[in-house]
């Protein structure tokens, strides 16, 4: 099953979360930052951890609104962010009618933006495992 973490913050918290969460999928790929590196075409899921802010990159929101069922069956969010914010993201990913698992948001208070700031409790390391076990089961 092809599956792969996306990145778009810079906050260290997030992106330990963000390796922790492609070692559990399985990911095929190494953790990769939007725009990929690699084209993601054919893949089961995308897990895409953002720091959603009212105004995101373009290079996001034009990436985030080109997935469609036919590249990607599926895609989740992890995001350290408010709920409306996150909203937006979520109906940009709906734009070319791509399966959003929207009922299973992961939240996360990401922390100081700082990359070498990779502190993550062993709760919130916890809440992350039983996430990515909810979304596998799902995709089951």
């Amino acid at each position: 099953m092809r599956m792969r973490v996306l990145t778009q913050t810079n906050k260290g918290k997030l992106l330990a979360i963000a390796d922790e969460v492609t070692k559990l999928i399985e990911a095929d790929k190494a953790t990769d930052v939007i725009m990929p590196a690699y084209p993601c075409d054919g893949e089961r899921l995308i897990v895409i951890v953002a720091t959603a802010k009212p105004a995101m990159p373009e290079s996001f929101c034009r990436f985030v609104r080109s997935l469609k069922k036919s590249v990607t069956a599926n895609v989740a969010f992890i995001i350290d962010g408010t709920p409306e914010n996150a909203a937006s993201i979520v109906e940009m990913a709906k734009t070319n009618n791509s399966n959003v698992i929207e009922d299973n948001i992961l939240y996360i208070d990401g922390g100081l933006p700082f990359k070498f700031l990779k502190n993550v409790s062993s709760d919130e390391m916890a809440k992350v495992k039983a996430w990515v076990a909810e979304i596998r089961s799902s995709l089951a």
